[in-house]
């Protein structure tokens, strides 16, 4: 079985192993392994009823991600680090899942297991998000409602017509961050893809989320999408940071646009970005889906 490149026509394939068995991660959802491709550069096959992924990003040794699909978790597994035994010294999965950790266990395999906190995806409560009441919120509500009292804004559905605003948008965003240095210079060429392509796709990933319009400009927006019966996984969220109140006013609204049934709202990993962490541990997550790097005892494969 070869391991091929992936593109926008597997996303039918990607989504019935997503809906026959959810993932708890944002890490195995399509539309981040596609619109991230130029930098993991993910390959991936089918074995035992699971799609087995190997990213390859640049610069740095192939590693395995977790089988994705109802299939055997484990064969799949072993499958995987197989093949990825023939490219590295020593063949490890990143991103895994505690559920995966706790397969594993349960199976009496000793793998190593090191906590990878810098991918841990943060979970909130999508009600908390949308009413921002409570006292963990006091000080969100706040910066919302000197937002709300300060200024005059639509709130508009992400359309084909708004996306040279959006990219404007964008690339002012990322000059901002630049100027603060706030993103690594390796991530920056990646970064202005992954949304130029989420975008562009917008439509054909199955993308909801809002724009926020600010005296006839776009001052922010989002993107996500539904995992699952009842999760939302926020991909994008762009917004002009000289203007408080808006992050937390793009956050509120876009959780009240969800359908009633989405209880929990993923909004990724910080990357170790102490910035990105700040930010999101002030929304106060309800926890962390945590994530480790397991490597494989002798024998295994």
């Amino acid at each position: 079985m070869t391991f091929k490149p992936l593109t926008i026509d597997d996303q039918a394939i990607f989504r019935a192993a997503e809906k026959n068995a959810p993932q708890t991660t944002s890490d195995i959802n399509f539309t981040n392994l596609f619109i991230w491709r130029s930098h993991y550069r993910p390959t991936w096959t089918e074995f035992d009823g699971c799609l087995c992924l190997i990213a390859r990003p640049e610069g740095k040794e192939p590693f395995a991600l977790p089988p994705a699909g109802p299939g055997n978790h484990l064969t799949a597994l072993q499958f995987t680090l197989a093949r990825l035994k023939n490219q590295v010294r020593v063949p490890v999965i990143k991103r895994a899942p505690e559920e995966l950790v706790k397969k594993i266990e349960a199976a009496g395999l000793t793998f190593m297991s090191t906590p990878d906190r810098d991918n841990d995806d943060y979970i909130y409560l999508s009600q908390q998000l949308s009413t921002l009441s409570g006292r963990r919120m006091h000080q969100k509500k706040n910066h919302y409602n000197f937002f709300v009292n300060h200024n005059q804004f639509n709130c508009l559905p992400i359309t084909d017509e708004l996306l040279p605003e959006l990219l404007a948008m964008q690339e002012s965003w990322l000059a901002t961050k630049i100027e603060h240095n706030d993103i690594p210079p390796s991530h920056l060429a990646h970064e202005l893809e992954s949304v130029q392509e989420l975008l562009a796709h917008h439509k054909t990933l199955n993308q909801i989320g809002l724009a926020l319009k600010i005296d006839e400009r776009i001052e922010g927006f989002t993107l996500g999408e539904i995992v699952g019966p009842n999760t939302a996984l926020v991909h994008l969220e762009k917004a002009n940071q000289e203007i408080r109140g808006l992050f937390v006013a793009l956050t509120s609204h876009f959780c009240r646009s969800l359908p009633p049934e989405i209880i929990y709202v993923n909004r990724e990993q910080d990357l170790g970005l102490p910035g990105l962490r700040q930010s999101k541990e002030s929304l106060k997550p309800d926890h962390l889906r945590r994530k480790f790097t397991l490597t494989p005892p002798d024998g295994f494969i």
